[in-house]
């Protein structure tokens, strides 16, 4: 990661909570985004795999409104080992206190959305199959993630520290990210009209 990078991802961490506060996002509108496809019984019997899906990217200057869901077409179930964390989650405590994200799965694949990026992404455990897009603030992120002891974790170019882990507590989503530690609750529906 270039040094620019890294001040990039580091300005963009120190100022997020605050980013939050005074703009806070709002939660997507459609229902699809609320209602995960079904996985099929089996790998065997799935009719679309997470691996026929274009990896999606983040757009040029982030996304203003809420993509579509990426892997709505998907059934694959779960891999082995993989927490299921798919929803719309929020930030109710926490430094993030408000933040939105979107998690999609399918196999191996997770796909999490918020904040004006995409990170798409297969927890293989390599780089190439990590996010190799854009992070916050517009720096160049290359992640390799894994699924280790019921947590999604993501490590900085395939180096031994987890900066970036997702797992569940009961009914909530722990999410930390560098020096910050939030709790979300999935949002059931879309937000009424």
């Amino acid at each position: 990661m270039k040094i620019v990078d890294v001040a990039k991802v580091l300005g963009s961490m120190v100022f997020a909570p605050l980013r939050i506060r005074r703009n806070p996002p709002t939660p997507p509108t459609g229902s699809e985004h609320y209602e995960p496809t079904p996985f099929a019984a089996s790998r065997s019997s799935a009719t679309k795999l997470a691996r026929d899906v274009a990896v999606a990217k983040t757009p040029p200057g982030g996304w203003q409104s809420w993509p579509p869901p990426v892997l709505a077409c998907c059934d694959e179930p779960l891999a082995d080992g993989a927490a299921d964390l798919r929803g719309v989650w929020k930030a109710h405590s926490g430094p993030m206190k408000g933040h939105i994200e979107r998690v999609e799965q399918a196999g191996e694949r997770v796909v999490i959305t918020a904040g004006g990026v995409i990170h798409d992404m297969f927890a293989d455990g390599t780089l190439a199959g990590g996010v190799n897009d854009v992070g916050e603030g517009g720096a160049q992120v290359s992640v390799a993630a894994r699924f280790e002891d019921g947590r999604l974790n993501l490590y900085p170019n395939d180096r031994g520290v987890v900066v970036v882990t997702r797992y569940l507590d009961g009914d909530e989503m722990v999410w930390r990210w560098g020096p910050y530690t939030s709790r979300l609750r999935q949002l059931k529906t879309p937000p009424m009209p």
